[in-house]
């Protein structure tokens, strides 16, 4: 029964390992996917750094190329002008000779030239040999030596005149940049930052569920390692249960054996009558009597120089009655005890002093073993955090933090979901405004129609008129002049009228064709609308759904908790029924072992 219920405690125990360990598989590959969706994460937000990183170079690349050019033209006009001032002012004050077949300017004996100018006009001309460019320092300093000179200028100034220009453009018009761009900018840079937001309010989530879920992996592993504790020492009591049952076996066989040698001894002595039995077979009842005695001494005394050697409890030699037991730390024996060992065991009869050896090394056993069980420790349940109950201030911080963390995630999503919001709000503002523009085209048409109709009806009151006066014609010949100048000026009016009619059919095509216009960037509006509330749509489908799985994580994860306490509680419950039954057998069987 014991060694049942022995078995049952190991195979509960080879049950909750099992648990364990599925458990560490769960968490190791829920632990994996978290970290590939941080690093997922990680990309996606390194890469919209990169974005805008390359967006703020382009632009600081683009303002240096401004400033150079401006700094450049400003080089430019200086240099113009002084070498306007210094080219004119030597040529009058000293009058130098040209060198006709070189064309360079050589001075009269007459000019006092400074001695540390020479060096200097030496490298202009090396220079001008050259591809160097010349400064204007030079040109000041030394004037215009050549006519190489003015044409690097002049092609220099000639290169540069279109930027001169383009800043002339830009520094009177200003920026060309419309405002609806800049709005679109400024819209589509708010909803870049709310994303990135969102992106680092989830990357922090996922680092806080990361740390809390290796917490719980060590947690976990701790648990894990007082079950092997605990696995070790019930391992170790089964040992000695197992070596207190071998010892049991060997007194049982003494005793049973003495109880034989008594039983012939007495039929020899005929304390036992029996007529049919015969003096030779009580003769070999004897015999056997003592062979099975010496055999089970022989078992005996073996079992004791193991146990001797396992444990070096010394025998009891004459009236000395020596401890048999040490501390449990300490197993170990001297010579003195291995010679009493020795020289008892040598012996020839197995003695009682022997047996109550025996004896002894049962109880010491028994002890050994409950020693042993008082070192299992209590485990508490896998699924419920043991600090629970009273947790310190570290843990409370890191559910404040993760809290936080969540509320944080929220809120860059409501951000993501306003500058949304904006975006669609400008669209929808360019929509009204294109409508606007329509409405202002279709008026402008039904002014037109109008000034048509009225054209229209002048016109046929005037053909009516002319039909009148044509009739009237034939009676009096005198008013043709006069009709004639009358036609000529109707002529006039039609001609004016016509080229009023061309003007209002222009700005009707014109007003036709910026409708067109406008009703096509209408529809592209209307497209990226759709597209963007369709987006919107699917992310607010995505999150209903994450929460669904949410919940329904959270619903089965509860229940499997419920269920394994319950498992839990029944292997305790069933351990502790095992354990205060082994504990009745141990009281009654050391109960009986004086008697």
């Amino acid at each position: 029964m014991e060694g049942f219920k022995e078995n049952r405690a190991t195979s509960c125990h080879s049950l909750q390992i099992s648990q364990l360990q599925e458990e560490v598989i769960v968490l190791r590959a829920e632990n994996a996917a978290l970290q590939e969706q941080l690093g997922r994460q990680e990309n996606e937000l390194n890469r919209t750094r990169a974005a805008f990183s390359s967006c703020r170079e382009e632009r600081d690349r683009f303002s240096r190329r401004i400033r150079e050019m401006q700094s450049k033209l400003a080089s430019l006009q200086s240099q113009s002008s002084q070498g306007s001032q210094t080219g004119s002012s030597p040529t009058r004050s000293k009058s130098p000779h040209i060198n006709p077949t070189t064309g360079e300017r050589t001075p009269t004996s007459r000019e006092d030239v400074p001695i540390a100018k020479m060096a200097e006009r030496v490298r202009l001309k090396k220079v001008e040999s050259g591809d160097r460019h010349i400064l204007g320092s030079e040109i000041s300093s030394l004037g215009l030596s050549t006519t190489k000179m003015a044409e690097h200028l002049a092609q220099n100034v000639h290169e540069e005149s279109h930027t001169q220009e383009i800043f002339q453009t830009l520094f009177s018009t200003g920026s060309p940049v419309p405002e609806n761009k800049i709005r679109e900018f400024e819209v589509e840079m708010e909803r870049l930052n709310s994303r990135i937001e969102h992106l680092k309010s989830q990357n922090d989530l996922l680092s806080l569920t990361l740390e809390e879920s290796k917490g719980q992996c060590d947690r976990l592993s701790v648990l894990i390692g007082k079950y092997e504790s605990n696995n070790t020492a019930l391992q170790l009591a089964l040992s000695y249960s197992d070596q207190a049952i071998e010892t049991f076996e060997v007194l049982l066989a003494l005793l049973e054996s003495e109880q034989d040698q008594i039983r012939a001894n007495c039929r020899a002595v005929g304390l036992v009558k029996s007529d049919d039995e015969n003096q030779e077979k009580i003769m070999e009842l004897l015999k056997e009597s003592q062979e099975n005695r010496k055999s089970a001494e022989n078992m005996a005394r073996h079992f004791l120089q193991k146990l001797d050697r396992s444990y070096g409890i010394p025998c009891r030699m004459g009236g000395c009655h020596i401890s048999p037991w040490e501390d449990l730390s300490s197993h170990s024996h001297t010579t003195s005890t291995s010679s009493s060992v020795s020289s008892s065991c040598d012996g020839g009869e197995f003695s009682k002093a022997d047996e109550r050896r025996l004896r002894d090394y049962i109880t010491q056993l028994k002890n050994d073993r409950s020693a042993v069980r008082t070192t299992v420790v209590e485990l508490e349940s896998v699924y419920v955090d043991p600090t629970s109950k009273d947790p310190p201030p570290i843990i409370d911080a890191q559910k404040l933090d993760l809290e936080n963390a969540v509320l944080m995630q929220e809120l860059m999503a409501i951000k993501e979901e306003k500058a949304e919001f904006k975006a669609q709000v400008y669209l929808l503002e360019k929509e009204k405004t294109s409508l606007e523009l329509q409405l202002n085209s279709r008026e402008a048409q039904e002014q037109a129609y109008l000034v048509q109709i009225e054209h229209f009806k002048s016109e046929l009151q005037e053909q009516a008129e002319l039909i009148e006066k044509l009739k009237s014609s034939n009676s009096n010949k005198k008013t043709l002049n006069i009709d004639e100048s009358e036609a000529t000026e109707k002529v006039n009016k039609l001609k004016a009228r016509i080229q009023e009619l061309v003007k209002t059919i222009e700005k009707v095509t014109k007003n036709s064709e910026m409708s067109a216009q406008q009703s096509v960037e209408f529809v592209n509006d209307l497209k990226r609308t759709n597209s963007a509330l369709v987006i919107a749509f699917e992310k607010a489908k995505k999150k209903q759904q994450t929460k669904v799985k949410k919940l329904e994580l959270q619903m089965s994860s509860l229940t499997e908790r419920h269920n394994a306490q319950v498992r839990m509680l029944k292997q305790r419950i069933a351990m502790l029924e095992g354990e205060t039954g082994h504990r009745l057998l141990q009281t009654s069987s050391s109960s009986d072992l004086p008697i």
